[in-house]
C-alpha cells in the first residue's frame, strides 16, 4: 500500500512524479519502486505517460487526482492526441485510463531524432524550482518535439543524460539528482535573440497547455484546408492547391529556426490533403506558417457546410505530383532510425526486439501501403533486416531469457515467464532451435532448450 505520495507540481510529469516518490521513500533500487507501483515486474511504463499501475496505487492516487487530471495535464497526451479525430481521441483516453495498452499502439509515434533523445530542462526552471518546492522536476513541457527553447525564460534547453525511451532496464531518475545547479557548477544559460522562435515556441506551449476538448469533432484538416483559402497556396475554390511552393516557401521560413525536424513534403501532403496526420510539430508548423490564430485550431468555428465543401475537395487531385526520388530521400532517412529501433527493441517500452515487416513500417511512418515498392532507398534500408520468422522469434527468446536472468537470476522463472515476455509461442520452438546459437553462446542455448523442456 502507498502511504504517502509527495505533492504533484505543476506541469509535472507523473515520471518525475514517480522519481521523486522513490527518493521520497527511501527506496534502494528501481525494482522495489517498480513492484509498489505497478503490476507485474515485467510493466516498462512509458516515461510520457503512466503505465499499467496495480490497484492499491490507482486507489491511492485517486484519493487525491482523478485518472483524468493526471493523463490531460501530467502526461504528453496533448501532444499526440490534440488532432487525432474525435472517436480516437476518447478511445485513446480510455485506454490509458483502463487498459495495459503500449502507447504505439495508440498513437503514430515518430522516431525521435538525435536532438531529442534525452529528457530536457530548463536551467532557469531547475533553479526556480529549487528556490519553490527545494527540488526540481521534470516538466511535461520542455519534453515537446520540436520545442528548442523555454517559452518562459526564452533561454535553451538543456540535455539531461536521462533516456526518453525506457529501453531494456527502467530507472527512476529523479531531475533533482539529474539536473546540475547552475549556480554551483555556473552553467552557461544561452538566451535566444531570434523574436520568430521565440513566437513559435509560445505557440507550441499555448496550444500545449489548452483543454483537449472531447465535444469538438471538427476534424483538423478541415481547419487547415479553410486557412489555406486564404493564402496564395490555395485558389479560392479550392480547386487546386499548390503544395510544391508551400512547402518550398514554409521550409524556407524554418530554416533560420534551427528546428530539430522540418515538415517535408510527404508530411505536409498528409496533413493538409488526406488529413492522415496529426502530428503535432508538423501540424503547428503548418498552422504557424500561415497564421491560424491558437483560439481557431482550439475553439474552431466552421459550419456543417464548411466541413462538408472540405469533404468534397478530396476528389480534386493536388496541382503537385509526388517527386518520388525526394520522398524516398525523406522516408529513408526516418526510415533507418525507426528499423533499427525496431530490431533493437529500442522502439518497444519493455525492449523487446521485432521483425522489421513492411507492415510495421507502414504503421509507424503513416505512409499509404505499397508505396515502399516505388522507393528503392528505402527498399535497401529493409533488406538489411530480412529475416524469417523463425530468425525474429530466436532474437526474441535469447533477449527474453537474458533480461530475465539479469532481473531474477538464473533458475528463478519457468517458460511461461519466457513465453509473456517474449510473446513467442512454445509450438514454435522446434522452429526456433536453429537460430538459437546465431545470438547466444552454447552454454545459454543449452539453459534455454532445457528451461523449455525442449530435446
Amino acid at each position: 500500500m502507498i502511504a504517502y505520495l509527495p505533492e504533484l507540481y505543476p506541469d509535472e510529469l507523473v515520471y518525475s512524479w514517480f522519481c521523486r516518490y522513490a527518493v521520497h521513500s527511501g527506496n534502494i533500487g528501481n525494482r522495489r519502486t517498480l513492484q509498489e507501483l505497478y503490476c507485474k515486474k515485467s510493466d516498462y511504463p512509458s516515461k510520457e505517460f503512466i503505465g499499467n499501475l496495480n490497484q492499491k496505487t490507482k486507489n491511492s492516487i485517486e484519493k487525491i487526482y482523478s485518472m483524468n487530471d493526471m493523463i490531460l495535464c501530467h502526461t504528453m497526451y496533448p501532444q499526440y492526441a490534440r488532432f487525432l479525430p474525435l472517436k480516437k481521441k476518447k478511445e485513446t483516453l480510455y485506454q490509458l485510463k483502463h487498459g495495459n495498452c503500449d502507447v504505439h499502439h495508440l498513437f503514430s509515434i515518430s522516431p525521435r531524432c538525435e536532438q531529442e533523445q534525452y529528457l530536457k530542462y530548463c536551467p532557469i526552471c531547475a533553479r526556480e524550482d529549487r528556490e519553490q518546492y527545494g527540488e526540481a522536476y521534470w516538466h511535461r513541457k520542455h519534453q515537446i518535439r520540436n520545442l528548442c527553447l523555454c517559452p518562459k525564460h526564452q533561454c535553451k534547453l538543456m540535455d539531461s543524460y536521462i533516456p526518453v525511451k525506457s529501453m531494456n532496464t527502467y530507472t527512476f531518475s529523479a531531475a533533482e539528482l539529474n539536473i546540475p545547479d547552475t549556480e554551483k557548477y555556473r552553467t552557461e544559460i544561452i538566451y535566444e535573440d531570434n523574436p520568430r522562435k521565440i513566437q513559435f515556441a509560445n505557440y507550441m506551449e499555448q496550444l500545449f497547455d489548452s483543454p483537449v476538448h472531447l465535444d469538438n469533432g471538427i476534424p483538423i484538416r478541415a481547419i487547415l484546408y479553410h486557412w489555406l483559402k486564404k493564402t496564395p497556396y490555395m485558389k479560392s475554390t479550392g480547386t487546386c492547391r499548390y503544395t510544391a511552393k508551400f512547402t518550398e516557401d514554409m521550409q524556407g521560413y524554418y530554416q533560420d529556426l534551427a528546428l530539430n525536424r522540418i515538415a517535408s513534403m510527404s508530411q505536409i501532403q498528409r496533413a493538409i490533403l488526406s488529413g492522415a496526420l496529426y502530428d503535432f510539430s508538423v501540424i503547428c508548423q503548418i498552422a504557424f506558417f500561415i497564421g491560424i490564430p491558437v483560439e481557431e485550431l482550439i475553439f474552431p468555428k466552421l459550419t456543417d457546410e464548411e466541413i462538408e465543401e472540405e469533404k468534397s475537395s478530396h476528389t480534386v487531385k493536388d496541382f503537385f505530383p509526388v517527386n518520388w526520388e525526394q520522398y524516398d530521400i525523406e522516408i529513408a532517412s526516418q526510415l533507418k532510425i525507426l528499423a533499427h529501433d525496431i530490431y533493437t527493441g529500442a522502439d518497444s517500452e519493455n525492449g523487446r526486439p521485432e521483425r522489421v515487416s513492411e507492415r510495421l513500417i507502414y504503421k509507424r511512418l503513416q505512409i499509404p501501403s505499397h508505396r515502399l515498392a516505388k522507393m528503392p532507398r528505402c527498399k535497401e534500408i529493409l533488406k538489411e533486416y530480412e529475416e524469417t520468422f523463425p530468425e525474429a522469434w530466436a532474437r526474441k527468446l535469447i533477449w527474453a531469457y537474458e533480461t530475465l536472468k539479469m532481473k531474477k537470476g538464473k533458475g528463478e522463472f519457468y517458460w511461461c515467464d519466457i513465453r509473456q515476455l517474449s510473446g513467442v509461442k512454445k509450438k514454435y520452438f522446434e522452429d526456433v532451435i536453429p537460430y538459437l546459437e546465431k545470438w547466444a553462446d552454447e552454454d545459454t542455448v543449452k539453459e534455454l532448450v532445457a528451461l523449455v523442456g525442449g530435446k
